[in-house]
């Protein structure tokens, strides 16, 4: 059942992108046509404003953003567990259902199974050992089907009985026992769910997916509503012809010396109601492609490599008021991972000599949150990075706005030849104020003896130290006044 597992929440849960990144000038794309969003611009210069009025700006403007973050960190500590432990095991189990169902009518040759046919099973021992802690009392119009090429359909509405059991020790007895240990009763109703995830047919093509109208589970405060446009597609080419059946594994596919030389999954909208929240998430999109290597004694050494994953999301909540988007866009290009990247004979994974694989990420952050006090504080951040060279990452442009006020800061970082960030310095800008910081291997800041970051310029001249005492970090400016940040 291993390509039946590949589920919304189980799939978000193991995406992993793996990047190097260009050898060449042009815009990074996924061999679709997509772009990263453009990279931001410095904002006008305030001219109205002193120079040593521009300098102390924008110092205060990095007050307001540290400040605002750090109090939108401290509201906002596990915001993103929408779900109760509860709820996450309701959501689980309620995977589990359509899972075992198809389990048990492939292992059945079934292609349908009706309410009345679940009741009569409730005493079956091979039914009841394929649902494990899960008994189903499903209502009038609950169905089931499975057709001959393995593409699966579950409607209707079900009560969920989940019995979890341990073996407990008792130290009187010095015996283990079987003991409850989880008992849970809840509603399921399906709208809509198919699994088009496995196929009998052999071909070196693969079009498939997961999807559902809508999954409502528990009731009352409880209630946690699944609901997707499309679900998940999933579409693939192999380098000869395989079968994407139940049992599919590409670790097996890859040892029988067949290759993917494409993957794409993307998610059409799903979004995820519960409690006072709603998390949407859209126009997802991952890729992936194999590199490949024969050794001297014929095996096939292969490996997957991600390059691209793309995603919209939205979270809203009550309490505290938050409405965000956030938007990630990281590209690889894959003709040059194709191209300049191979694997060694000891396995790994190096680029050829002189080559670099392109790459960009964009990462924006925009709505509004609020911190204690009621306080509404409104994010706009967007920052673009980008390799332009095998040692060095560019940070193209971040732009971080604060109650009206902006920030723009550019950077550089340069990688050994482990890929291992060595050093990194940042140019933060305002107006015409400026600071130079530059951060070590460890990833903290550099200052020099006197505990000096940098110095703010504005122009040209220095109108000041931005200082680091045992971690106080201060702006003493030329006419004797401090900024405490």
């Amino acid at each position: 059942m291993k390509m039946f597992k590949l589920t919304a929440l189980a799939l978000a849960s193991t995406l992993v992108l793996v990047g190097c990144g260009d050898d060449n000038d042009n815009n990074v794309s996924a061999g679709n046509g997509t772009t990263t969003p453009d990279v931001p611009v410095k904002p006008p210069v305030d001219n109205n404003l002193s120079e040593i009025d521009q300098a102390k700006e924008m110092i205060r403007t990095a007050k307001l953003f540290v400040s605002d973050n750090l109090a939108v960190t401290n509201v906002y500590k596990g915001a993103s567990d929408i779900l109760t432990e509860k709820q996450e095991a309701r959501l689980s189990y309620t995977f589990d259902v359509p899972n075992s169902l198809y389990y048990y009518m492939q292992e059945n040759d079934l292609s349908q199974l009706k309410a009345v046919d679940i009741v009569a099973l409730a005493n079956d021992q091979e039914f009841n050992n394929i649902l494990g802690d899960l008994a189903l009392t499903p209502e009038s119009g609950f169905l089931a089907t499975l057709d001959a090429d393995g593409q699966f359909q579950l409607s209707g509405a079900t009560k969920v009985v989940v019995k979890e059991y341990d073996y407990i020790y008792n130290p009187s007895t010095g015996t283990y026992k079987e003991t409850l240990v989880n008992q849970d009763t809840f509603k399921t109703v399906y709208e809509g769910f198919e699994n088009a995830l496995s196929s009998n047919t052999s071909s070196a093509s693969f079009n498939g997916g997961i999807g559902f109208k809508s999954l409502k589970i528990g009731s009352g405060s409880d209630l946690v509503t699944l609901s997707s446009t499309k679900g998940f597609t999933v579409s693939g080419q192999f380098s000869d012809k395989i079968v994407v059946d139940d049992e599919f594994d590409l670790n097996d596919v890859n040892r029988a010396g067949i290759t993917l030389e494409k993957a794409v999954i993307k998610l059409g909208n799903l979004k995820l109601t519960a409690n006072d929240s709603v998390i949407e998430a859209k126009n997802f999109e991952f890729a992936a492609l194999d590199i490949s290597k024969k050794l001297a004694d014929n095996s096939l050494v292969v490996r997957t490599i991600p390059y691209k994953l793309a995603i919209t999301g939205n979270m809203t909540k009550k309490k505290p008021a938050t409405n965000v988007e956030i938007t990630l866009n990281a590209n690889a290009n894959d003709a040059d991972i194709k191209n300049f990247l191979i694997v060694t004979d000891a396995g790994n994974i190096e680029e050829t000599a002189n080559k670099y694989v392109g790459m960009e990420i964009v990462l924006a952050i925009k709505g509004n949150v609020t911190k204690k006090g009621a306080t509404t504080i409104p994010l706009d951040f967007q920052a673009n990075l980008k390799r332009t060279a095998r040692n060095i990452i560019e940070l193209e442009g971040l732009k971080a706005s604060v109650e009206g006020k902006s920030l723009f800061v550019t950077g550089k970082s340069t990688l050994d030849s482990n890929y291992d960030v060595v050093s990194t310095q940042f140019l933060v800008e305002q107006n015409k104020a400026s600071i130079k910081l530059n951060v070590d291997a460890d990833g903290d800041f550099i200052k020099d003896t006197a505990g000096k970051l940098g110095d703010i310029m504005v122009n040209d001249k220095d109108y000041g130290d931005l200082m680091d005492n045992d971690g106080k970090i201060t702006a003493k400016f030329i006419d004797d006044s401090l900024i405490i940040l």
